[in-house]
């Protein structure tokens, strides 16, 4: 699947697959303003900008058939603890690639207190996660252990 993202302030226009998704800043997410809805899919795909890192940087939420969200923040973070600890932890190797990347650090920092938030307010219903951080993803692919069989004769 193709993402390329235009910023666009304060619109959010992207492309995705051929069909053009666009926010004029009303839709709202969780808190999070300017979100796309991405026309045409059978299941709901919401296009969440999360600036700081690139111009028009944006994450991607789908929603599962047990209506739980995954949003994939892409670039945001890289490590976890940059959203799950207090105070938030980054990852030494990690640290000084996300700051040669960034391009506004402030809105880095904002974008992340409201993962933060979203992830502590609403972790019941929106699972956050990034793909650069491996231990992430070892979690959300592992499936969960199998039950013990029931003993003989029952």
């Amino acid at each position: 699947m193709l993402l390329a993202t235009v910023a666009t302030a304060p619109a959010c226009c992207t492309a995705l697959g051929g069909q053009l998704a666009v926010a004029d800043g009303s839709a709202e997410w969780f808190g999070f303003a300017g979100v796309a809805r991405v026309p045409g899919l059978a299941c709901e795909v919401l296009l969440v900008p999360l600036p700081g890192h690139s111009a028009g940087h944006t994450g991607v939420a789908v929603r599962d058939g047990d209506g739980r969200w995954l949003l994939h923040a892409g670039d945001a973070y890289m490590y976890h603890g940059e959203i799950e600890r207090t105070p938030p932890l980054a990852h030494p190797a990690f640290a000084p690639v996300q700051q040669g990347a960034q391009t506004d650090a402030e809105a880095v920092r904002a974008t992340r207190e409201r993962l933060r938030a979203l992830r502590r307010d609403h972790g019941d219903r929106v699972t956050v996660f990034s793909a650069h951080d491996p231990w992430e993803f070892a979690r959300l692919t592992t499936p969960p252990p199998l039950p013990a069989p029931a003993p003989p004769g029952r």
